[in-house]
């Protein structure tokens, strides 16, 4: 089938999905629903990390330089700026970096860190649970099938129909595998490319708490 527009590709995409359901049974139906939540989830996590992308940290850092140099006005303007919450907490730490003990100071940034991205931690196990589910979904399927085929190979034992049905019983029944493979390595992947997004977000959180602990309070 040709694609042309958004309209063909729905009903290539209802086709083949009817195709895999009528195949492979209630089984592939729910391995179907559990993807079709999980790439919801995925779009999800993709659109919230995108509000936090290299160039809004960068805007923190240049806030606790201006900070450092002394023009305390220019940092607060920029600062108000940032879209990030953490600002606030950078705010906070600029505040407080000259009048409150570094080791308490630290603990409660640090505890803000955490809180700042604690929103970007969820659903990541949910989306676990996609790919650890999906073969093992399949392979219940594929059992299922079996005991199906054989059931009715019993049906038509000793009849030209036996190894027919023996043979499309076991075909349909290893489409449920077939499906929760392929369900298990594209989540596989998503869910790695958004660790790393979350890993990379941390360390930048980390680097800019870090700046706000170590700048020189005598030149603030």
């Amino acid at each position: 089938m040709e694609i042309k527009n958004l309209a063909d590709l729905i009903t290539y995409t209802w086709t083949s999905a009817k195709t895999l359901i009528d195949l492979g049974g209630t089984v592939v139906a729910v391995q179907l629903v559990i993807s079709t939540i999980g790439l919801a989830m995925v779009f999800y996590k993709v659109l919230q990390f995108t509000t936090v992308n290299n160039t809004r940290f960068l805007g923190l850092k240049k806030a606790i330089d201006q900070w450092g140099s002394g023009d305390k006005e220019k940092a607060e303007k920029t600062l108000g700026r940032s879209w990030l919450k953490l600002a606030k907490d950078v705010r906070f730490g600029l505040e407080r970096i000259a009048t409150t003990d570094r080791e308490v100071l630290r603990d409660e940034l640090a505890r803000r860190g955490m809180e700042f991205l604690r929103p970007y931690t969820k659903l990541l196990r949910t989306l676990e649970l996609v790919y650890y589910l999906s073969p093992v979904l399949g392979l219940l399927g594929t059992v299922l099938g079996m005991i199906d085929a054989f059931r009715h190979l019993a049906a038509v034992a000793g009849t030209e129909k036996g190894s027919s049905a023996l043979a499309n019983g076991i075909w349909e029944a290893l489409v449920c595998t077939a499906v929760g493979l392929v369900i298990a390595v594209i989540f596989t992947t998503l869910h790695a490319m958004l660790q790393t997004r979350l890993e990379r977000v941390s360390e930048e959180v980390s680097d800019v708490l870090t700046r706000v602990l170590t700048i020189d309070v005598h030149r603030v």
